[in-house]
């Protein structure tokens, strides 16, 4: 049963993480805390508003309470709250930054309030995608692996992306190694010497997206890219949005993962866990839309010359919060989680 006294505990304890996360002398952390993210005058009120329901029946009419609400997350059954707390903790975040010196970035300081509230995964910008079943299909008949390279599309935020997965060993990558499962068979058919132009385009477009997108030679374990399980097989995953002009074949039934982008310039890192294996999604801000499209930075002009120069990518900038983003999937790198942690 929650008491009053169970979530006075909690008040403080929040209080003191906020403190914490900021750098602040523990003092400071009360009234932040009820002016910013609980929106009371101070923590003495705050408190007062809590304790006011000692005398209910149940603690259930307190999530009615919009300022008070999100202190019953991880407390009651609580999809509904998280949902209406990633709706939210932008605005937090904005009114802490309007009360104090923030000396962290826009996305470390959403992570450390996710934090505040128990959640983890959230915090770390994990996404949970293991009810997904990648559906995998063969990308040439002519290969004598006829499974070294896969594709499957899904949707993202509603948006069609096609994954492209290249089978290599456990050896260290190089395009030699990508070029011995991309072996044809002896067949000199036209099929065969069709696919050959695009079996050659293909290897060179993953040596590309790895150079520009994947570190193989640095001497960081933690930055190595993670092979993906597929058929218990290594794999190299690398994602983009599809080419408005193809479509999913049947999008009605196309799994979709939900990602909830903040609106800020920072590049944002998502980790997907995608059964037992994982991929990061970048979300790189480009400029707002009012400002018309403006030109790539060097790195990203390289994302756009290597990893979206295929022809079944979508060269159309994608929109979210009234702003350009550039999105991409890529192997995951543990560092990815430990930066994502910090």
């Amino acid at each position: 049963m929650i008491t009053s006294d169970t979530l006075l505990l909690k008040l403080k304890l929040q209080s003191q993480l906020l403190a914490k996360f900021l750098n602040l002398p523990s003092k400071f952390g009360n009234d932040l805390l009820a002016t910013t993210i609980y929106r009371h005058i101070d923590f003495e009120g705050l408190c007062d508003s809590i304790a006011e329901f000692n005398y209910t029946s149940s603690f259930g009419a307190l999530s009615e309470y919009q300022k008070l609400k999100y202190v019953l997350i991880c407390e009651v059954e609580d999809n509904e709250l998280i949902e209406d707390l990633h709706l939210e903790i932008e605005q937090m975040a904005i009114r802490l930054e309007s009360k104090a010196v923030i000396n962290i970035s826009n996305i470390d300081l959403i992570s450390n309030l996710y934090k505040l509230f128990g959640l983890e995964n959230e915090s770390k910008y994990i996404v949970d995608a293991e009810h997904i079943e990648l559906d995998w299909q063969l990308c040439f008949d002519s290969l004598q692996d006829h499974q070294a390279v896969l594709s499957t599309d899904l949707l993202i935020n509603e948006i069609p992306f096609r994954f492209l997965a290249t089978k290599v060993s456990f050896d260290e990558f190089s395009v030699d190694n990508v070029k011995h499962y991309l072996t044809q068979s002896d067949d000199s058919s036209a099929k065969t010497n069709e696919e050959r132009i695009k079996i050659d385009e293909h290897i060179k477009w993953v040596a590309d997206s790895c150079d520009c997108l994947s570190n193989f030679e640095s001497d960081t374990p933690d930055r190595n890219p993670s092979y993906f399980k597929i058929n218990n097989q290594n794999y190299l995953v690398f994602g983009f949005p599809l080419s408005p002009h193809l479509s999913i074949t049947d999008i009605g039934h196309a799994p979709n993962i939900n990602i909830r982008i903040k609106d800020t310039e920072e590049k944002q890192v998502f980790i997907l866990n995608l059964g037992n294996e994982r991929l990061a999604l970048e979300c790189i801000f480009l400029n707002k839309v009012e400002d018309g499209e403006r030109c790539y930075s060097p790195k990203n002009q390289w994302i756009n010359d290597t990893l979206l120069s295929r022809k079944d990518a979508c060269q159309f900038r994608i929109v979210f919060n009234n702003s350009y983003y550039i999105m991409l999937l890529r192997p995951y790198t543990h560092v990815d989680w430990l930066e994502n942690s910090l």
